[in-house]
């Protein structure tokens, strides 16, 4: 759920359990601001030549974009955020202009429809001026509202051509669009047709592939594209199920495209799929975990990495130069996760975020050539050199002996005594939790609670027979799995069984009235945070693209 709205449900669920088992704490513990705030700095971004940076700042009422002058270690300039929108993502189109990605919900007006997502992106300079929206609408004329933005999704922030994003719009037509970040005006590159999804395109802004996906009828159709919009496409993927590959980017040559699917085995890979037509070639695998994302060259829109989702979660590597900087970054922080934010074009700086599951995220700009790193920006200040709970991977058994992947945290002074306990299950429910940083989680654990997360099956990273174990089983194995999860912590001594909470948010909403109803014994109180409530207005949903 959102941040904002989830810090508020959460901030009251914590005062109901505080009320409920309020176990002990140091009154040096900080308040729950410090945990519940939004981030105060986040989303940095660096620039090519390495001489500006750029993040969104909560610490103010209203959140604003900063750029900073790392040379001369000053702010530079400071962009309000409009009201009612949500800041997606920063971007750097070149060495002046930043882009900044706004989405804005609007509610359906169809009872049987979901709300959808807006996007918009600004460009700004950093000499100054207005932000321009990206691209201006062509049809609106020179009248008063020459500069209202078509509505777009970016889809390369850097291609060979100065001053040129790539863009993809639904209306007026699926199309993809060349946009000069300078005016605004945008050119159609390439027309798409009513199901066109996706786009692929090369360190050029050439369109090479482009993904067509007709939900209705489960038709994936994944097309090869000329030099010319006039050369007819070729299909090369033609699937016709509900379970369609992830269109991911391409590889370094330019020859294939990437997607990520099972294809005939348990667990997702990662495939390379010949634009000429040839068979695909599996370029990564686990054994055990979901190939789930994958990291993209943000210079050539190359993909020189895949993302590893098991209980532990790891970059496979395609690229070696991408791997000796991860190396190298990975040596200067040890025992920290470091994810690579950004790097300057000629290598010698890189942005890296560094946490553990119990210190919160800093972004350092690492100069190799002077071999310092300077913190850039804070998350979460007001926890800086705060001792918080310890936080571990763990398996317990189902009641049919199935392993149930799991994390547990546990106060930083972990008492003698069994703790109370919250269950923490995830939303989604196709979703999962990770090893990392929660605010949440940290808070519950500074007051003095053990917090379990189960990856409960239904759960995705952990193959396609773990996640599809989960269909129809709202209320059932999946909340067998949660209730498992508990009894074990009490078997094992680590919980209290008279001090028991659960707690969720989405799904997870969900699985705190599905704990309270079928197994009352077990909990001492249930807080579903914006629950999901009514399943059949949620099948009756329809899911646009």
């Amino acid at each position: 759920m959102p941040g904002i709205a989830r810090f508020a449900a959460g901030f009251l669920a914590a005062q109901f359990l505080q009320c409920l088992i309020s176990p002990t704490w140091a009154a040096a513990t900080p308040p729950p601001e410090a945990f519940g705030s939004m981030p105060a700095e986040s989303d940095a971004v660096l620039s090519p030549d390495g001489h500006w940076l750029a993040w969104l700042d909560r610490k103010e009422a209203k959140p604003r974009v900063i750029m900073f002058d790392v040379p001369g270690r000053k702010v530079h300039r400071i962009l309000a955020v409009p009201e009612r929108v949500k800041l997606r993502n920063l971007a750097w189109n070149d060495n002046e202009t930043l882009l900044i990605v706004l989405s804005e919900t609007r509610e359906s007006k169809i009872s049987e429809e979901t709300s959808r997502e807006y996007f918009r992106t600004i460009a700004h300079d950093v000499s100054g001026g207005d932000g321009r929206m990206l691209p201006i609408n062509p049809m609106v004329g020179d009248g008063p509202n020459k500069h209202d933005a078509l509505l777009a999704y970016l889809v390369a922030a850097q291609v060979k051509k100065p001053h040129i994003v790539i863009m993809s719009t639904a209306y007026p037509c699926r199309c993809l669009w060349e946009v000069d970040t300078r005016t605004g005006k945008g050119s159609i590159a390439r027309h798409g047709n009513e199901f066109t999804a996706s786009w692929v395109v090369d360190k050029d802004g050439r369109a090479l592939a482009r993904e067509d996906w007709d939900w209705h009828h489960h038709a994936y159709r994944l097309f090869a594209l000329g030099a010319e919009e006039s050369d007819k496409p070729r299909e090369i993927l033609r699937k016709d199920d509900s379970e369609h590959p992830t269109l991911s980017g391409m590889l370094a040559d330019g020859t294939a495209v990437v997607v990520l699917a099972t294809n005939g085995r348990a667990h997702q890979a990662a495939w390379a799929l010949p634009l000429d037509g040839s068979p695909a070639k599996l370029i990564a695998e686990e054994p055990d975990a979901d190939i789930t994302n994958v990291f993209t060259d943000q210079y050539t829109g190359a993909i020189v990495g895949v993302y590893v989702s098991g209980s532990v979660t790891d970059i496979h590597w395609l690229d070696p130069v991408a791997q000796r900087r991860q190396e190298v970054l990975q040596r200067s922080f040890p025992g920290r996760e470091v994810a690579i934010y950004g790097w300057t074009i000629d290598g010698t700086k890189t942005l890296a975020r560094v946490e553990t599951p119990s210190s919160p995220p800093v972004y350092y700009l690492v100069d190799f050539a002077a071999h310092r790193a300077d913190i850039a920006a804070e998350e979460y200040p007001a926890l800086t050199g705060v001792a918080l709970g310890g936080a571990k991977e763990i398996s317990y058994k189902a009641r049919d002996g199935t392993p149930i992947p799991a994390y547990l945290t546990t106060p930083a002074a972990k008492p003698t005594t069994p703790m109370p306990l919250v269950v923490l299950p995830h939303g989604g429910s196709q979703a999962r939790d990770y090893l990392m940083f929660d605010w949440l989680t940290q808070f519950l654990a500074s007051r003095g609670y053990a917090v379990l997360q189960p990856q409960f099956r239904g759960s995705t990273g952990f193959g396609d027979a773990f996640r599809e174990a989960g269909y129809r089983q709202w209320g059932g194995l999946m909340q067998d799995d949660v209730t498992d999860g508990v009894r074990a912590m009490i078997d094992q001594g680590v919980a209290d069984p008279h001090r028991v909470c659960i707690v969720g948010a989405s799904y997870g909403g969900y699985a705190a009235l599905a704990g309270a109803a079928f197994t009352p014994d077990l909990y001492s109180c249930a807080v579903s945070i914006s629950g999901v409530t009514d399943l059949p207005a949620l099948m009756r949903e329809s899911v646009p693209i």
